[in-house]
């Protein structure tokens, strides 16, 4: 390894990733793709390419384990006229934005099939390293079935195999397809939800034995099943179908609490998805007007009850269920945002700022099966951002853009103005 390839950052306070307490003047030595050297009496080669962090926070890159990477138009009569590749040019934009904020590193929960993440890798476009899951597994009438009162069922991303599945065989059958296509972990729909068009958030969708299924192929297959659940019915039948990780899971109960704890089941909260809505609704009626008009009646009745649901929330943090950062990032919210989230994670869940951060990074990257991420330490990918400010005095600072001096991704640097 040459000097030029060779990356020292210095003078840094490190936040490593781990829950460990903060490191002044740390110099974090990059080589490659990988860091090689953390602390505070680390040698810089001669030749190294110096960046002076010195006032400034180093942190690992972020890793949201929630996103819809790709584009379609939210009002229906355009998405009908859009084609197939101006959405996937589109999506360009949102990938690239989600890494513009911190997220190096995401789990793309229906929409990027297996191109999407290896034009990333290959550096082809900009955008969070991705795990797939091609896309969402739903039931006749779910809530990823884009059937329309009209009668048509529309195709929101043309270049996705149908979702619908119904009964242990269809969804044998079609996790199998997913699998075969390179997905990295199947998504699957327990409840119905707030854009889907004929079903109740709160509705529970497929069996536990239409889930268990989908949990064996994947399992044979060393992969994992993540499922969209909201409410309570739909949440409980897939935590007993031992899944790997609950998406949303707003109302979960004593009993849902208990079985993720049983189980070892990972949530992942989403927790400023629907307050955000609502807020744009408020600020932009444009934005508004585009938007299903059952949706914003699902989500002011969803926000009042999640007021209600925060002492339990909090309760199942401090019992100890593991807690995931991801923000159902879309293109149609949260874009460049993602970090947001990270102030409900301590308003609404109790955590500390620290303790937010974690779930962000090496808790993310544990979820997401990636233990070479996460934490910045010798030998892990050097995913590192600085920023100006410390996110443990105040969590909101890396929600500014302008305070984000560095983004790299296994070493190179997207953006840097240090």
């Amino acid at each position: 390894m040459t000097t030029a390839n060779v990356v020292a950052i210095t003078g840094a306070t490190l936040i490593d990733g781990s829950g460990r307490d903060p490191q002044r003047n740390t110099t974090v030595l990059i080589e490659g793709e990988r860091i090689s050297a953390v602390g505070s009496n680390v040698s810089v080669p001669k030749g190294a390419n110096v960046l002076d962090a010195a006032g400034r926070t180093v942190l690992p890159g972020m890793i949201d384990c929630h996103v819809h990477g790709t584009y379609r138009a939210r009002d229906m009569r355009q998405h009908l006229l859009n084609t197939p590749t101006y959405n996937v040019l589109r999506s360009t934009t949102v990938l690239e934005e989600t890494l513009a904020c911190g997220v190096t590193t995401a789990r793309d929960m229906g929409g990027a099939d297996a191109g999407f993440r290896a034009a990333i890798e290959e550096g082809v476009i900009a955008g969070p390293r991705l795990q797939i899951a091609i896309a969402m597994v739903s039931q006749t009438g779910g809530h990823g079935d884009a059937w329309v009162p009209a009668g048509l069922r529309i195709q929101k991303r043309a270049w996705l195999p149908s979702p619908v599945a119904d009964g242990p065989d269809e969804v044998r059958r079609l996790v199998r397809h997913l699998l075969m296509a390179g997905a990295d972990f199947i998504k699957i729909c327990a409840t119905g939800g707030i854009t889907s068009v004929t079903d109740s958030w709160d509705e529970p969708q497929f069996s536990t034995e239409e889930i268990a299924v989908a949990v064996t192929e994947a399992r044979a297959r060393r992969k994992t099943v993540a499922v969209h659940a909201e409410g309570i019915d739909g949440i409980n039948m897939a935590l007993h179908a031992n899944i790997h990780s609950l998406e949303h899971g707003w109302f979960i109960d004593e009993e849902s609490i208990a079985l993720m704890l049983k189980h070892g089941t990972w949530w992942v909260p989403t927790l400023a998805l629907v307050p955000l809505s609502l807020e744009h609704r408020k600020k932009n009626t444009a934005w508004d007007k585009q938007q299903l008009a059952s949706e914003d009646v699902k989500e002011r009745e969803i926000f009042d009850r999640m007021q209600q649901q925060i002492p339990l929330w909090k309760e199942a943090v401090k019992r100890g269920v593991k807690v995931a950062f991801g923000t159902d990032q879309s293109h149609r919210l949260l874009v460049g945002e993602n970090l947001v989230e990270l102030r409900f994670m301590v308003d609404w869940l109790g955590m500390t700022p620290m303790q937010a951060l974690v779930s962000a990074t090496q808790q993310a990257a544990a979820c997401i099966g990636r233990e070479d991420l996460g934490v910045i330490a010798p030998g892990k990918i050097a995913d590192v951002l600085v920023v100006d400010g410390d996110p443990l005095d105040n969590i909101r600072v890396l929600e500014e853009r302008q305070r984000l001096k560095l983004v790299m991704q296994a070493g190179r640097a997207y953006t840097n103005t240090l």
